[in-house]
């Protein structure tokens, strides 16, 4: 059984494998627009752009490689750290009601699911990242033709294109774009593929391990701050078999994506033995639902109130990014560019950046919700 602590670590572990690599590729795309010079030229140069396009493709590509040597290293760890915490706190149980499982490292089919989950997921994390070249090809071209076509009808002077161009760039920030057409940043998209990945293969060894004991009852994990529509389910007791007086897999929407298990779940489950006592009194349970904090004299869920940090940690994040991105025009060799207005342009992002930070720690102190710092880098 993993615990919402757990899955905290797990959390700050996936953000450590691509560490940096969002801000890399922003500088990367941020630099070459600030070097591309065409403030001069009165027709835009469709080749010039093309061959900085293949090159920023290339340098991408070569970014992702070297985060990517030490990955699969990385998510192996992080999975079989996740799988052998789980399953050893659920044979415990099994044990005290007399069963005898097969350890983790002795089961066959049980290392052959943990292999090929790893395999998948390291290489999803992989083909995700690479998909920013190309995102990063299609936002450096707009990115150009948008600066050209403000500098060339004189709305903006030449500085100020350039700014305003790259500060759109920090705020897309490096997009993972999907078959399906929605856009997530690097770092949504790996935390949330890392820690669901992890979530349903432990779901997966936990069901093995109950088909081989031939066991039916287990007892769901529950926090404070829930999703309104798992806290309804959260606590109480699952028959994997259907069995009348408690909850169907159904009940709990187990295989669905918004259900238990589903993205960015932070809910486990135990072997429950019938008639012994619940970790969770409905009291307790009953109180979570209920469970209001204060800010600013307005009264708010736990969860609501997560979310709302959620969006203080999401614009400190983008402070950096912008920050990031302002730097890299420092960098640059284009004689054109206007640098004590970049320099003014960093001063702002410094300042706002304060703030923010001010807000965020007023806002958990009126709370009383624990800072997490896990979601303050990028």
């Amino acid at each position: 059984m993993l615990s919402e602590k757990d899955f905290a670590k797990i959390e700050r572990q996936a953000n450590q494998i691509y560490a940096n690599l969002e801000l890399d590729i922003i500088e990367e795309i941020a630099t070459r627009i600030a070097n591309f010079g065409y403030a001069n030229t009165v027709v835009i140069n469709d080749l010039r752009i093309a061959q900085e396009m293949g090159f920023l493709y290339q340098d991408i590509v070569r970014l992702v490689a070297e985060y990517n040597n030490t990955t699969v290293e990385e998510v192996n760890k992080i999975f079989y750290d996740a799988g052998e915490k789980t399953l050893k706190s659920d044979d415990k149980i099994y044990k005290e009601a007399g069963l005898n499982p097969v350890p983790l490292q002795q089961s066959e089919s049980i290392k052959q699911i943990m292999n090929a989950t790893i395999q998948r997921t390291s290489g999803n994390l992989q083909n995700l990242c690479l998909t920013t070249a190309n995102t990063a090809q299609t936002q450096f071209y707009n990115a150009i033709n948008n600066a050209y076509m403000y500098i060339s009808t004189g709305v903006k002077s030449y500085t100020q294109a350039i700014l305003d161009e790259i500060k759109s760039i920090s705020k897309q920030g490096a997009i993972i774009q999907y078959p399906s057409g929605a856009k997530r940043s690097i770092e949504s998209a790996v935390r949330t593929n890392i820690v669901t990945a992890i979530n349903q293969n432990c779901g997966k060894l936990q069901e093995m391990r109950a088909d081989e004991l031939g066991w039916d009852l287990m007892e769901l994990t529950a926090h404070s701050g829930a999703r309104p529509e798992h806290a309804r389910w959260q606590g109480k007791i699952v028959s994997r078999s259907g069995q009348k007086g408690y909850l169907s897999l159904r009940d709990i929407g187990y295989g669905e994506p918004t259900g238990f298990k589903g993205i960015n779940c932070r809910h486990d489950w135990h072997p429950y033995y019938k008639g012994s006592s619940r970790t969770y009194s409905s009291a307790q349970l009953k109180d979570w639902r209920k469970e209001k904090v204060e800010y600013n004299e307005q009264k708010m869920s736990v969860y609501d109130a997560t979310q709302r940090q959620r969006a203080f940690e999401r614009q400190i994040r983008q402070d950096k990014k912008d920050l990031k991105a302002q730097q890299a025009i420092l960098t640059s060799n284009n004689s054109y560019i206007d640098i004590e207005q970049v320099q003014n342009e960093i001063r702002n992002i410094k300042s706002s950046q304060k703030e923010h930070n001010a807000q965020l720690s007023d806002f958990l102190k009126q709370t009383g919700l624990n800072k997490d710092n896990s979601r303050l880098v990028i």
